[in-house]
């Protein structure tokens, strides 16, 4: 019925809740504009008790999708990719998405009111209250990431098997010693690509803790000292700082290092295209999490899911060119 209202209200190019207001008789419109929702479905054969039964049931047609609010924000373009992945999802049949905070009071809040259906988190928040509190509520959910708690439907990518294949890649196309640049210790996903870069080059050396661009330049620094000249960030972030830092001068002592990613965004791209990542289809991932809840609302159990990546690698020679286009890519199918 959900689909007859946005039907309605896209050919008459008004909100889907005018369009509800102008069935039930609740709410504040103009009569004008509920003569003309009316006659609209009396020329098209479409049934305004039907779909006020549907309204008056205690379905939101709402799916809450979880966001970070951490100060920084410093994977922003990731949880945006991903929630437009789930609103284009989520429209094919009919459903809103409500951008929400990861916090356990605004879960708590929209799940106990009953504004919405369904609720995708984004990343597991890590206070041992959010999922447990999901899983007793009984409402279907969805998490994007890894966790530790048992049960709990997941769309993620194999982190750990795409930085292994990405670290082996760059290591048989690059001479040099390698060393990685990691967030916290106690970050999931951090976890999982240390796992795969140390499965790749076991023995290299490791720091941990890269939160800004100090602690960032501070870990680079360390690893020189170690004698690295390849260094692996953890994310995106993470080598952005790290460029930018050694565009302006402030890595000491001053060395050539060549950085290699493993995540892409826009933001390293914009910065140095040719500096080698892997390609996460963060938005595909929404677009699973939207399909694994839809599937939970009609009834059917689905399984986890593992989403694609793609190794963008450039230069052969390992000399990373300011400017240019990258020239070496593999799909990989998980």
């Amino acid at each position: 019925m959900s689909s007859m209202i946005a039907e309605v209200a896209l050919a008459l190019g008004i909100s889907k809740g005018t369009v509800s207001r102008a069935i039930t008789g609740k709410g504040r419109i103009a009569a004008a504009t509920k003569a003309r929702v009316l006659d609209y479905m009396a020329e098209h054969d479409l049934s305004p008790n039907a779909i006020a039964q549907n309204l008056s049931s205690r379905k939101s047609m709402t799916i809450a999708y979880t966001v970070p609010t951490d100060p920084k924000m410093r994977h922003l373009s990731f949880y945006l990719s991903g929630m437009i992945g789930a609103i284009d999802r989520a429209m094919i049949t009919g459903y809103d998405i409500l951008s929400i905070s990861n916090s356990p009071d605004a879960v708590r809040r929209v799940v106990g009111q009953g504004k919405v259906d369904a609720v995708i988190v984004s990343r597991d928040p890590g206070d041992e209250v959010t999922l447990p509190y999901l899983q007793q509520a009984g409402l279907p959910f969805v998490l994007i990431g890894p966790t530790r708690i048992s049960g709990i439907t997941r769309v993620d990518h194999d982190h750990q098997a795409a930085c292994l294949e990405f670290t082996t890649a760059i290591l048989q196309r690059w001479t040099g010693k390698a060393g990685l640049i990691l967030g916290s210790r106690d970050d999931l996903v951090s976890q999982a690509r240390d796992e795969g870069f140390t499965a790749a080059a076991p023995d290299s050396p490791v720091a941990w803790n890269a939160l800004d661009e100090t602690s960032t330049v501070a870990a680079a620094e360390q690893l020189v000292e170690l004698g690295v000249d390849i260094v692996f960030c953890g994310d995106d972030s993470i080598c952005v700082a790290l460029e930018t830092a050694m565009m302006a001068g402030r890595i000491h002592p001053a060395i050539e290092l060549r950085l290699a990613s493993f995540h892409n965004s826009p933001a390293l791209e914009a910065l140095n295209p040719r500096i080698p990542a892997i390609q996460f289809d963060s938005s595909a991932v929404g677009a699973a999490a939207c399909s694994a809840v839809l599937k939970q609302l009609g009834g059917e159990h689905p399984v986890d899911s593992i989403i694609g990546y793609q190794l963008v690698i450039g230069d052969r020679d390992g000399h990373l060119a300011r400017g240019g286009q990258a020239t070496y890519s593999i799909s990989v199918d998980q």
